[in-house]
């Protein structure tokens, strides 16, 4: 009788189970039901252009940012969406994308705050950053203690420190390569000069990365890691969240493509510790301000200064810092010594201002050269900074393209890549072609200058805040490597310096052994 009651209450309990299961599969299929309903028929942006499968669905976006050619692909997807659908498109559920040189000024104005898209925010780690801030008033808070440091007039003081630092880089390559057939990677001499020149503005230090052999230090390799993953933590931030709350010794062996990463926090963490402690001795002696010196001495609430967020903004700025500026000097490296007109014009140019080579020109003379100056501009806009489209959400009003009225809090991106290959702005944009700068030149309508259509570091209230220490840099970088070194191309091709993969950068092919040169 026992046996049979026990019979019974588990028949009712297995019954009980598979209607549980029926039930939540039952509501699982039909929410999926009506959220596909509603993204390609009620959605507040259902009528605009685009594939019916990015409006239905992320995975469409994620397969692009991660399988298709290896990943990364899904701005030349953009690409071909507004070759099909037109200058406006939703690229998935939430998202619109306008490919309109004109618009661009308008998305990314000066007049009005947008806030970022949120989904953005935490891929890095560095969810209290300015960079990755996502609402307006918030982010103006935190970049109005940043800006001063970043203004032209304190990069202008900076200059000397940035030209000693690329003294010592030339030294190094007349002492060990110079007539040596001995190749070096022209990416790691750049990284080295960048990492170094932020590290000096935000925390006073530079670590002397030029020391390490062939150019190549951990620090800068450790940088160069972090977008390769990029696409991997925004899809799936759940990694994130588990090596976040795993020791730092497991996150290491459990995952050891993220070793760099971890190890790039440790001296940011290691340089906040100095900061907050005072015991910067150098700081102290000379009086200098840093960015970080002076933010823990600022009148910021308590809660925006304290060493999380901190090591957050560290990470930020020093990332950001360098990455894309070298990424862009190796690019134009590349370019100048594949066009032997080019570096013929730069070099006479160079030489005829410059008669003893080691007494290079201060900053704002080597910015009235012409030619350098051409140069600089065609490498800015080839090498296009970040191609990664940037989002735009007005939060409480109405946004217009033509005759599309968007609602309130729709993403808006436009990007680099679309902006600066664009042929009615750039005829044969894949020729780099410094002339095209020569004796002020307009856009299509004859009047805007076309400085006007070079985005490299955007526009508008985030506009990039390194962008005057990113011009020294490579006014300072290109003056000194070509005005005191005779360079060729090593076994590299145009293949090695080509947009192939987005990794927030446009990185070349995955097989690519770099921008390698010799020093004759």
């Amino acid at each position: 009788m026992v046996e049979g009651e026990q019979l019974a209450d588990l028949v009712i309990k297995h019954g009980s189970i598979r209607l549980l299961a029926t039930a939540g599969l039952t509501c699982w299929l039909g929410y999926g039901i009506w959220l596909a309903v509603y993204r390609l028929y009620l959605s507040p942006i259902a009528h605009f252009p685009g594939p019916r499968l990015a409006a239905l669905t992320g995975w469409y976006e994620a397969y692009f940012d991660l399988v298709e050619k290896g990943g990364g692909q899904f701005p030349f997807e953009i690409r071909r969406m507004h070759e099909k659908y037109g200058p406006i498109v939703r690229i998935n559920p939430d998202e619109l994308h306008v490919d309109d040189p004109e618009y661009y000024d308008v998305l990314y104005s000066t007049n009005k705050a947008y806030d970022k898209l949120k989904r953005f925010q935490h891929r890095f780690s560095i969810p209290e950053a300015t960079f990755s801030t996502v609402k307006a008033e918030e982010h103006k808070t935190r970049r109005s203690a940043l800006a001063p440091f970043f203004s032209k007039a304190k990069v202008r003081s900076q200059a000397a420190s940035v030209q000693a630092l690329m003294d010592r880089i030339s030294e190094k390559l007349e002492r060990e390569y110079t007539g040596k057939q001995r190749p070096v990677n022209i990416q790691d001499v750049w990284s080295a000069l960048s990492a170094d020149a932020i590290m000096d503005i935000v925390f006073a230090n530079s670590m002397n990365l030029y020391d390490y052999p062939d150019f190549r230090s951990p620090f800068t390799t450790a940088v160069n890691s972090v977008a390769v993953y990029c696409h991997i933590t925004l899809h799936f931030g759940f990694l994130l969240s588990i090596i976040n709350n795993l020791p730092d010794w497991l996150a290491m062996r459990v995952f050891p493509p993220f070793i760099p990463v971890i190890q790039f926090r440790w001296e940011m963490e290691r340089q906040i510790a100095d900061v907050l402690a005072n015991r910067k001795q150098g700081i102290k002696e000379s009086g200098r301000k840093t960015v970080f010196s002076e933010m823990v001495a600022s009148e910021l609430p308590q809660h925006e200064l304290h060493p999380q967020r901190l090591l957050q903004e560290a990470q930020s700025l020093i990332g950001a810092g360098f990455e894309t500026t070298a990424w862009s000097l190796t690019i134009g490296t590349f370019h100048i010594l594949d066009n032997p007109l080019v570096l013929a014009q730069l070099k006479a140019e160079l030489e005829e201002a410059m008669p003893d080579p080691q007494c290079i020109l201060p900053l704002g003379d080597l910015e009235k050269l012409p030619y350098l100056t051409a140069v600089s501009k065609e490498i800015l806009r080839i090498a296009f900074g970040g191609v990664e489209r940037l989002p735009r959400i007005d939060r409480t009003g109405i946004m217009t393209y033509g005759q599309w009225t968007i609602p309130p809090g729709t993403p808006v991106s436009m990007d680099q890549y679309h902006m600066h290959t664009n042929e009615g702005i750039f005829p044969e944009p894949s020729i780099f072609r410094p002339e095209r700068w020569l004796g002020d030149p307009k856009g299509p309508d004859g009047v805007k200058p076309l400085t006007n259509y070079l985005t490299t570091f955007g526009r508008g209230t985030r506009m990039c805040l390194g962008l005057n220490l990113a011009h020294a840099e490579i006014f300072i970088g290109l003056a000194t490597l070509f005005r005191r070194h005779d360079l060729e191309l090593f076994e590299t091709t145009r293949r090695d310096v080509d947009f192939h993969t987005e990794y927030l950068k446009a990185a070349p092919w995955p097989g690519s052994k770099g921008v390698r040169v010799v020093v004759k």
